[in-house]
């Protein structure tokens, strides 16, 4: 057969039914276009839409990137011709950037050239004959201002296929894949948004909880090590303060920059909140995250930005955990991580220590779990005296915790530990709970009434179950001891630490109304302690102020005596009880009379003792 033949051949073919074909296809496909996850599966769907709609397309390929400056190559071709596109590349040539695919991206609207006869597809026209191909539509796809975009190029084995169809439903694909497109670009931003810390670029949070199951998931199945980086600033908020929050963000970005750069592809960066970031290394073990931690630290300390011609500097204080030689569980690594950051600090920072090096204060925490758990964290009264009769008025609960034995653990050998690792909310509940129920016992057994003081951390309060739970103890201890007698004087004292409240001031009072108005008061510990004591007698319902107890201790020096003087002078004049802690001796007690303050407690007056001791 001739080639006149063959043309005379394919003027006869009825190509009537084309069009429906087509919009079946086209209706098949929707779905799976615009549901498509990426950019590049919206385009695979396309293609293969297009493939199975008519025998007469025998190629359809993809592209996808930005062809303004590199080579197009297809990504995905399918039909039955697709070896065409084996080697096929356009590169930026004169010769290429004249063909059909540069020309229709360039005006951004779809060209259709013979393969025989159109001039411009001269370079490729021996192998697309070879295959059967007689006839190419090119449409591109995507805002031809963003990048990336598509690409899609079909092939016929018709000549004036695309005429004799109609170019409607190819108009249609073409509309519906530039929307898909712009619906997974939205959607890759938003995601992307949602994980990446905007200030930083770093992942945040919640995207590195997923990244550690997926590792330790990984690491279970491979039978692999991986380490977990936790990384402070050193004096972040000294510099925040001093220099300003610009400063600070240029020194957070910067340190991710430096990370970033120290880290493998296959390492993973969280800005895990304010200063503090976490980084995970996949099939790393403790050998090699220290190295991975030194390197990092030494980077940092070489790094600055300029401030008004002043070169500031920061180091980083990191503690590393890995698993399976220190932990088991990703939970459990940050929380050794944590430990050992915190001996990283406490060493005097720009340092690096391992968890095994910080184990002791994981032990600490651990025996601290299991103390709440089964009941052998206790609470021990001390005495609290009114200095002018020598008589008790009050006591305040701490903490003691018992070991398997019976021994008492000091409150000072755990607590800056539970402070540390964020457990302070469990001694605190257990404590106040315990106090609870004693005042109840000794109201119901006909003693002297005391007043009951409790300490508060800011960590409670940030569990709202908890606190509610409280609440809800004393409420139904009131209500039993039929305490209306009391009115606004119930004998439970929530004493708060001024260092802890500092700067949250009206949360601290929104999350302890309640209680306050349930009748119980108020008591600020450490007072003179820090650089705001004042703002809080004028914005929390304080009845009690506690003396800080270095003041107590320097009661002698006569500049000190006058600073406790002129809180005497103020409590009296705003009606709160002053309380001096740390009394232990017979001539600090008559400097405290002298000065007037009202209560006492110490060694002078007694130890914490446990109940039934």
């Amino acid at each position: 057969m001739n080639e006149q033949d063959d043309n005379d051949r394919q003027d006869d073919m009825d190509l009537s039914h084309e069009p429906l074909h087509l919009y079946r296809a086209l209706l098949a496909a929707s779905t799976a276009v615009v549901q498509g996850s990426t950019p590049e599966a919206v385009l695979v769907s396309m293609c293969d839409a297009l493939v199975a709609s008519s025998t007469h397309i025998c190629l359809a390929w993809m592209y996808i990137g930005n062809p303004d400056n590199e080579v197009i190559c297809p990504s995905y071709s399918t039909g039955k011709a697709r070896e065409y596109t084996r080697d096929l590349v356009i590169d930026l040539s004169p010769v290429a950037m004249q063909g059909p695919t540069r020309r229709s991206l360039a005006m951004n609207q779809p060209m259709v050239v013979g393969v025989r006869d159109d001039a411009s597809f001269a370079p490729w026209r021996e192998r697309a004959l070879q295959y059967g191909m007689r006839e190419a539509l090119t449409l591109p796809v995507g805002d031809p201002y963003l990048s990336p975009r598509g690409l899609v190029v079909i092939f016929a084995d018709v000549e004036d296929y695309f005429d004799r169809v109609g170019m409607a439903p190819f108009t249609v694909f073409s509309q519906l894949v530039t929307m898909a497109l712009e619906q997974t670009r939205l959607k890759m931003s938003l995601e992307t948004q949602a994980s990446v810390d905007p200030l930083t670029g770093a992942l945040n949070r919640r995207a590195m909880q997923e990244v550690l199951l997926t590792v330790h998931a990984y690491a279970r199945r491979s039978n692999k090590p991986y380490s977990v980086l936790l990384l402070d600033l050193d004096r972040f908020k000294m510099i925040n303060d001093n220099y300003g929050h610009d400063l600070g963000d240029t020194l957070l970005r910067d340190v991710t920059d430096v990370a970033k750069r120290t880290l493998r592809s296959s390492d993973w960066l969280c800005r895990w909140g304010g200063e503090e970031f976490l980084i995970v290394l996949p099939d790393t073990d403790q050998t090699g995250a220290l190295t991975v931690a030194e390197q990092i630290r030494e980077a940092v300390a070489d790094i600055g930005v300029t401030f008004h011609n002043q070169r500031i500097k920061t180091t980083v204080s990191i503690g590393v955990a890995c698993c399976p030689q220190d932990g088991d569980r990703p939970e459990f690594l940050i929380r050794l991580a944590d430990a050992a950051l915190y001996e990283a600090k406490k060493s005097g920072r720009n340092c690096v220590v391992s968890a095994r090096n910080a184990r002791a204060i994981y032990s600490i925490a651990a025996k601290l779990h299991e103390a709440v758990e089964s009941g052998r964290l206790r609470a021990a009264y001390q005495p609290i005296m009114q200095l002018s009769t020598g008589k008790q008025v009050a006591e305040e609960a701490l903490a003691r915790m018992l070991d398997e034995q019976g021994q008492v653990t000091a409150a000072a050998d755990f607590i800056e530990t539970a402070i540390e690792m964020q457990l302070t909310h469990l001694i605190d509940h257990e404590v106040i709970s315990q106090t609870i129920r004693r005042c109840t016992s000794n109201l119901h057994g006909g003693s002297e009434p005391l007043t009951h003081f409790v300490n508060v951390s800011a960590g409670l309060l940030l569990y709202p179950d908890l606190t509610t739970a409280l609440f809800a103890q004393a409420q139904e201890a009131c209500g039993q001891c039929d305490t209306d007698s009391l009115a606004s004087t119930k004998p439970l004292v929530l004493e708060i630490n001024e260092k802890q409240v500092f700067g949250d001031i009206e949360a601290i009072k929104m999350k302890l109304l309640p209680f306050v108005g349930l009748g119980i008061r108020l008591a600020i510990n450490g007072f003179g302690g820090g650089c705001s004591s004042f703002r809080y007698l004028a914005d929390l319902p304080i009845s009690f102020i506690k003396i800080d107890g270095e003041l107590v201790r320097r009661a002698r020096d006569k500049r000190i005596r006058s600073i406790i003087k002129r809180i005497c002078d103020i409590s009296g004049d705003l009606d709160l009880v002053t309380i001096a802690q740390f009394v232990e001796d017979a001539d600090t007690l008559d400097i405290l009379r002298e000065l007037g303050v009202d209560w006492g407690q110490g060694y002078l007056f007694g130890r914490p003792v446990l109940p039934g001791d």
